[in-house]
């Protein structure tokens, strides 16, 4: 947790930057504990150390900075980094992909919470704002799928396939809190993974 501290001579002299970074950081661990509905602006400043007014500055509203945290900690750019270099084996792509996405949402499990939990809250700016981060995610991984097609190695829809293996990782993350003791769960995240890219690619009907 966020020590709760007292303006001070750092706090005041932090550059925009670092200021911006303290209160997205505050902001998602106020959130994870009380809801959107129940995060206020005045403790999320006491959380960052900065004034109220700060928050304002930056972000304008409350809604504004809810969607700020969403996009901040999305790991957009990190799953780019990681997609763009693959050229490899079909199926150890997958696994490379499929692992960076299940590290991506294990670390944002508070963020998966809340946003599942309040999906109404303010419905109509979280459809057109919040979810631009993970729209982008998708079209990363579209994209490796669209380069698997023209290569020959895969066939379909690029963005149906990767709305379909997001989700399967997506399953497993979640099914691993509420069914822990699936099978599915059992042999580590790589096991499972090679299990789920064995039926994403090949399917599960005798031939």
């Amino acid at each position: 947790m966020i020590e709760t501290r007292r303006l001070t001579e750092t706090a005041r002299s932090a550059s925009p930057e670092e200021t911006r970074e303290r209160i997205l950081a505050a902001a998602r661990e106020v959130i994870a504990r009380k809801g959107r509905r129940g995060a206020t602006t005045r403790e999320i400043a006491d959380v960052a150390g900065v004034n109220e007014a700060t928050i304002f500055r930056h972000f304008g509203t409350k809604e504004a900075l809810i969607v700020a945290v969403a996009q901040h900690f999305c790991g957009f750019l990190a799953l780019r980094g990681v997609v763009t270099q693959l050229n490899g084996n079909l199926a150890d792509d997958l696994l490379t992909i499929g692992r960076t996405m299940y590290e991506r949402m294990e670390s944002q499990m508070d963020m998966i919470r809340w946003s599942l939990v309040e999906q109404d809250y303010e419905a109509d700016i979280f459809a057109a704002t919040a979810w631009r981060p993970q729209l982008a995610i998708l079209d990363v991984v579209g994209e490796f799928m669209q380069r698997r097609i023209a290569a020959g190695e895969l066939k379909g829809d690029p963005q149906k396939l990767a709305m379909v293996f997001m989700g399967i990782v997506f399953m497993h993350v979640l099914g691993r809190t509420k069914f822990p003791h699936s099978e599915l769960h059992h042999g580590g995240i790589d096991a499972a993974l090679r299990f789920y890219i064995d039926v994403f690619l090949n399917g599960v009907r005798s031939r």
